[in-house]
């Protein structure tokens, strides 16, 4: 099972952190994931500066936007824009 943990604290979630976990829910949905994916918010991560802070399977991402979240998911999770 693949984890995903997007940062909601107040520094993340000015810059958009609600809007990737809905992005990152309807990717998952699209791409019939949801018994393989697992994810989760979470609070401060430390990094508040580096703007919203993902961790897939432990590894952090940093500057993670709704812009570029469809784009983080396909290369690390995969699904049909790979």
């Amino acid at each position: 099972m693949k984890n995903i943990t997007v940062c909601i604290g107040s520094g993340c979630h000015v810059k958009g952190s609600r809007q990737i976990i809905e992005i990152l829910q309807r990717l998952i949905v699209e791409e019939q994931l949801e018994t393989e994916v697992e994810l989760e918010a979470c609070f401060c991560r430390n990094k508040c500066t580096e703007g919203v802070v993902v961790h897939i399977d432990g590894q952090v991402f940093t500057g993670v936007s709704p812009e570029n979240a469809d784009e983080l998911f396909r290369e690390t999770i995969g699904g049909k824009g790979r």
